[in-house]
């Protein structure tokens, strides 16, 4: 008892440690924003990107960023009434932005009064194709909607009536899709649900994991989008690398008994990563690091049998949910909710993220259930810690790399 109580008091320091009054970043991926204005007198686009997706678009000249963004824009952003194009000027305006990001601006010469437009976006798929490009639209002062385009969709056909009687439905609507394509474009998310349930097998304990899970990230996505925290989006990146790793590394522990191996080993890396902080002023802070030490310590030495570890995992998962409740939030928050719909959008994408959710633990259930089966052929043991092995090092990967801005 006395050691469960150690692990959730280092939980909750390291929960506050990852809320400051940081602005948020988007989630470590590649995506870009605009925002659309269409009224009677023309449209407007502003486009918002990181500096270091521009970036990708160097060659071997070495163009400014804003230049090299808005001669990128200009040629494959286009926007069409029916079979004809709209009007644009041949050049597009620099706007102010926040450090780290590069703001433009693009005027369409639309007429509403000719009927729906259709928006195509071709920007950044050349250099990424998992690119992903958000697009807030809005027509003569009505509630904006949102739009995703992805190499596969980059084209959008936008009605400019949208009655009062659907304008729920439809917010609701659009932000469930948001919310699958994010956890299906989360590699992180994913590994960490493939870690939790590696060593799971009664269906009762997933169902307690999902469960946590979903209470953990509905709480502080819920409590960042209201404005009520602030986290700092870096620490939670790289933290939630450090859950992925830390998951895998029980996995290992429990199935070898060498836990507090691995726990000593952990803090030692830790450990490394703290005077470097402290010597030359990179990477996590002191306190975040100290954080992780002792919730590594704390943890660790209670996952000493498979049956402690199923016990024990429904509420490490709630806390860990937190965490990453927080990587959710940020990029919500860079999409931009609604103010008018704020709750069917909210509820959409939660509702977007369990379904996209319970899909992946799902299917990696299905399989794990069906390798069970095949015992003879396949050494279960040796796949599970394979698998742990791989996870742990992704995980660890994504919080060094993260940690120092590498990634």
């Amino acid at each position: 008892m006395r050691k469960l109580t150690q692990m959730i008091i280092s939980l909750l320091l390291l929960i506050g440690l990852m809320v400051s009054s940081l602005e948020s970043q988007a989630h470590n991926r590649s995506q870009s924003f605009s925002d659309w204005a269409i009224t009677n007198d023309g449209t407007e686009a502003v486009f918002t990107a990181k500096s270091r997706e521009i970036t990708r678009l160097q060659t071997l000249t070495n163009q400014p960023l804003d230049t090299l963004f808005s001669d990128h824009l200009i040629d494959t952003v286009s926007v069409f009434q029916g079979d004809l194009p709209c009007s644009n000027s041949d050049s597009a305006t620099s706007l102010p932005s926040a450090l780290g990001y590069v703001r433009v601006s693009l005027d369409f010469d639309c007429d509403p009064s000719l009927g729906d437009i259709s928006i195509n976006i071709n920007s950044f798929f050349s250099a990424a194709s998992s690119h992903v490009h958000y697009a807030n639209v809005a027509f003569d002062g009505q509630q904006s909607r949102q739009y995703l385009f992805t190499d596969k969709q980059r084209q959008h056909e936008i009605s400019l009536l949208v009655t009062s009687s659907n304008r729920w439905f439809d917010s609701a609507r659009q932000f469930v899709g948001l919310g699958v394509d994010h956890i299906f474009g989360g590699l992180d998310h994913i590994a960490f649900l493939a870690a939790l349930i590696l060593l799971l097998r009664r269906f009762k304990d997933l169902v307690w994991i999902i469960t946590g899970f979903t209470l953990g990230h509905s709480v502080t996505l819920y409590f960042t989008v209201m404005g009520w925290v602030m986290p700092d989006v870096p620490v939670v990146e790289a933290t939630i690398g450090f859950t992925i790793a830390l998951v895998a590394a029980e996995n290992i522990g429990t199935l070898t008994g060498y836990h507090r191996y691995i726990a000593y080993f952990l803090a030692s890396g830790l450990v490394v990563m703290g005077l470097l902080n402290l010597i030359f002023g990179v990477g996590l802070t002191t306190l975040s690091i100290l954080g992780l030490i002792l919730l590594t310590f704390a943890y660790l030495p209670l996952s000493v049998t498979k049956t402690a570890v199923a016990d024990l995992r429904p509420l490490i998962t709630v806390g860990f949910g937190l965490i990453h409740g927080f990587g959710f939030a940020s990029a919500l928050i860079e999409i931009g909710l609604p103010d008018a719909q704020l709750w069917p959008a909210l509820l959409g994408f939660n509702v977007g993220i369990e379904l996209g959710q319970l899909f992946i633990v799902a299917s990696l259930w299905l399989v794990m259930k069906q390798m069970s089966r095949l015992t003879p052929i396949i050494n279960s043991r040796l796949a599970t810690d394979l698998c742990s092995a791989l996870l742990c090092g992704l995980g660890f990967y994504w919080f060094v790399g993260r940690s120092y801005g590498i990634i």
